[in-house]
């Protein structure tokens, strides 16, 4: 048993297919793991074994404990488009979006693998986000490498190989 928690928040992405990985490779680490879904992510947890992981889903009703400890890291792998802008611009209306929001402003150490390909990453609002989280203290992951020098966006049609090839000691180690 451990006493470092760490949140992982996933987006609907072909990474999100390797939640269990990170699951797995967080507790070998010596962390205890909660994962928290976008929407979008949802489909892509399904056929994981995580049943013995807790996953957080929607806000908590009034009145109802909070359902986790805070968090001494976040691992946001994958951060889509969506949630990487919204959560630089501090939107906090879901649930994902409030954790991230919330880990960001309390400076909690934060390591994220942004995932997009070119046509998205291309907007500008992209790279401007990028910088912000980057300002703020957040760690950004290159999903190919783990290079945390460069981010290079994703060739379409290339996200499942890319997801094959990942390894979540690279966002692990920073936040260890």
């Amino acid at each position: 048993m451990t006493d470092r928690t760490l949140y992982i928040v996933t987006c609907g992405a072909p990474l999100a297919s390797r939640v269990k990985d990170g699951v797995r490779a967080a507790r070998d680490r010596g962390w205890n793991p909660y994962v928290i879904p976008t929407d979008a992510a949802r489909p892509w947890l399904e056929g994981q074994d995580l049943a013995d992981t807790s996953v957080i889903t929607g806000n908590r009703a009034p009145g109802e404990p909070k359902r986790t400890p805070p968090a001494d890291a976040v691992a946001v792998v994958p951060t889509t488009f969506n949630t990487l802008n919204a959560w630089a611009n501090g939107n906090a209306n879901t649930y994902p979006l409030t954790i991230l929001c919330a880990a960001l402003g309390s400076h909690t150490p934060i390591a994220a693998v942004p995932f997009a390909k070119h046509d998205l990453a291309g907007h500008p609002a992209w790279l401007a986000s990028i910088a912000v989280l980057r300002y703020a203290g957040v760690t950004v992951v290159n999903p190919r490498d783990g290079s945390t020098a460069w981010l290079e966006p994703l060739t379409s049609g290339t996200g499942d190989e890319v997801a094959r090839r990942f390894r979540w000691e690279w966002v692990l180690r920073q936040l260890d």
